[in-house]
């Protein structure tokens, strides 16, 4: 009889799970070069996540890219004061969305926006209310794609980044899985530019040692969460039974390749036992 794996992988917690909250960051939303949309990689994500949907399983979208897009479309430098932040979010929030409809509109999937602030989970009766508009969403057939709410946000009010945000949301919809996409494939050891980094595949619980590995935002990456914001936000989905995923979204198809067990991915708050117990309900 062959031996059960040590740890779980990401496949066997994408297919283990009913509800899967995705973090897309503005790194991989956005092309570095030519502050556009990258519409051939979203559209192959796209049919990724409508493929899982075809299986029953419920997503949801927490999408950065709105202050990215906005000051590429004025044509202006990127901002650095609150202020001109929100005014270009304003700006770029409606070019985010309209990339995630013509994305999904092949597959006959209508998207569905929703803005959020920290007042918005702060309180019991508006986290409420955010929890009963993504639960209606969803029996309604559409794809929430949620981000905070930069254009109002104060600095009192921001949850600091998408990261932490996708957590929080991971707690109003009860979701079983948190997909954190960026240009990593997860956590090392060391620097991963460095070849005696090592790749650490599954971490049962974030401590104070696990921490101590994160790194700071790669230099030239147009978003604003690192390594240190997606530990935090993997301990909080943690605490509420959620396990987490850290994984490259750089390849085309990077959802299916996941799934597929082609890609390495760091596994976060979640046993072998969980996954099974989750896949068998």
């Amino acid at each position: 009889m062959s031996e059960r794996p040590a740890a779980p992988d990401a496949a066997q917690l994408i297919g283990a799970a009913r509800t899967m909250i995705m973090k897309v960051g503005s790194s991989l939303l956005v092309d570095r070069e030519r502050r556009q949309v990258r519409a051939a990689w979203l559209a192959a994500l796209a049919e990724d996540v409508a493929a899982l949907r075809e299986t029953g399983k419920q997503v949801i979208v927490v999408s950065s890219g709105a202050v990215a897009l906005g000051w590429h479309h004025l044509g202006i430098e990127r901002p650095t004061t609150l202020d001109r932040k929100q005014a270009v979010a304003a700006i770029g929030q409606s070019l985010v969305m309209n990339a995630w409809r013509a994305a999904f509109e092949p597959h006959h999937v209508a998207v569905a926006q929703l803005l959020l602030t920290r007042d918005d989970t702060g309180s019991d009766r508006r986290r409420e209310n955010a929890r009963a508009t993504l639960a209606m969403l969803l029996e309604m057939g559409a794809l929430p794609i949620i981000n905070e709410n930069d254009s109002v946000a104060t600095e009192e009010l921001q949850y600091g980044d998408n990261d932490q945000l996708s957590a929080l949301v991971a707690e109003l919809a009860g979701a079983d899985a948190l997909l954190l996409l960026s240009d990593v494939d997860g956590l090392y050891d060391g620097d991963p530019a460095q070849p005696d980094a090592r790749h650490i595949g599954h971490v049962p619980q974030v401590t104070a040692e696990i921490e101590a590995l994160a790194r700071q935002p790669l230099e030239g990456s147009v978003g604003t969460g690192g390594m240190a914001s997606k530990l935090t936000a993997a301990r909080l989905a943690g605490e509420r039974g959620c396990g987490t995923i850290l994984a490259s979204g750089r390849p085309m198809h990077a959802l299916a390749r996941l799934q597929e067990g082609k890609e390495r991915s760091t596994v976060i708050g979640v046993s072998c036992d969980n996954a099974d117990a989750k896949a068998s309900r």
